[in-house]
């Protein structure tokens, strides 16, 4: 049976869960004329008809029960001055306005110094001066919140490299002192959080694409099964999953600022030559692998490494491949 208006308007006026009184104020009548809307005894005046669909979120058209007209196709507009096949690629990026004034900073930074670099004749590349000029622009930029002992070893070792890059300072700081030093101001960064009191306790979980977030820290989680292939990444957090594939041929992991474990226990059988990629930053991911297969790592790291706990058996059923992408981090390929 069709609505009437008064229905209409009661409807929408519970959905925002507002009072009769509530909404009479907002449009500047009477509780009784609102009364008598919704009970069919009047109708709202025509001029009224718009404040009550903006108020409502919908069109009038909505609001009187007429059906929306089914659109056969959408018009489109074409972008001639764009691509040949009219895709059109756009970026944009809403920063803080410290942020931005800090970005600006880093661009006329890596500017000057290229500039300078020429004059100077220090013949030092671009790249030299492009990543540590941006790893210190991050840490200044993380500032712009709180302070954290993260930010503060990206501004440190920003500046630690940019001007050893340029040759204005050296200090003979090798591999074996760095790593030590990101895990001990990683530590601090846990301890800081572990003792810092939330101000807004708040959990959320979303299936399928699994997402947590708090107050405190965001955490984003993504796995997927897929054929004879498994996809896992994740940031800020620590997650643990068993892939159940009948069949592994391939994966993917990818864990950013997180200790993230892959179980391959849970599958039926591992197709010799598996190949699966792993990419590993500021994080640890530990691959848990049955002893009937071997692992081969070939391993890529900078400031991490790949280490290996346990023996395969001596006659493996198979051979996964493993490639090993670590930046300041560590991947582990522990037999069970």
């Amino acid at each position: 049976m069709e609505q009437t208006l008064g229905q209409r308007i009661t409807y929408h006026r519970k959905k925002l869960g507002m009072t009769q009184e509530k909404m009479a104020e907002q449009l500047g009548v009477t509780a009784q004329a609102v009364s008598k809307w919704e009970n069919d005894q009047s109708c709202p005046d025509i001029t009224m008809l718009p404040r009550l669909a903006d108020l409502f979120g919908i069109t009038t058209d909505a609001l009187l029960g007429r059906p929306q007209p089914e659109i056969v196709h959408q018009a489109e507009v074409v972008d001639e001055t764009g691509d040949d096949d009219g895709r059109k690629f756009e970026l944009e990026w809403h920063p803080g306005k410290l942020q931005a004034v800090i970005f600006a900073v880093w661009v006329l930074s890596v500017g000057g110094l290229c500039i300078a670099n020429v004059i100077a004749q220090w013949n030092v590349s671009f790249w030299s001066i492009l990543w540590p000029s941006f790893l210190l622009m991050l840490g200044c930029s993380g500032f712009a919140k709180n302070f954290n002992f993260f930010s503060c070893g990206c501004t440190l070792f920003g500046a630690y490299f940019l001007v050893a890059n340029l040759g204005l300072w050296q200090l003979d700081m090798g591999k074996e002192l760095i790593f030590p030093i990101i895990i001990v101001l990683f530590g601090l960064c846990l301890l800081a959080d572990a003792l810092r009191k939330p101000k807004r306790p708040s959990f959320k979980v979303a299936h399928g694409k699994n997402s947590y977030e708090t107050a405190e820290n965001k955490m984003t989680s993504e796995f997927s099964e897929d054929g004879e292939n498994f996809t896992y990444s994740l940031s800020f957090g620590e997650g643990e999953r068993i892939v159940t594939l009948p069949r592994l041929s391939g994966g993917s992991i990818d864990c950013s600022f997180g200790t993230l474990i892959v179980d391959l226990s849970g599958c039926g059988e591992i197709a010799d030559r598996c190949h699966i990629d792993a990419d590993c930053s500021f994080g640890e991911v530990i691959l848990k692998v049955p002893a009937e297969y071997r692992v081969e790592p070939n391993s890529d790291t900078a400031f991490g490494d790949v280490n290996i706990n346990g023996q395969p058996d001596a006659t493996p059923r198979g051979i996964i491949l493993l490639d090993a992408d670590v930046s300041f981090g560590h991947i582990s390929i522990k037999y069970i």
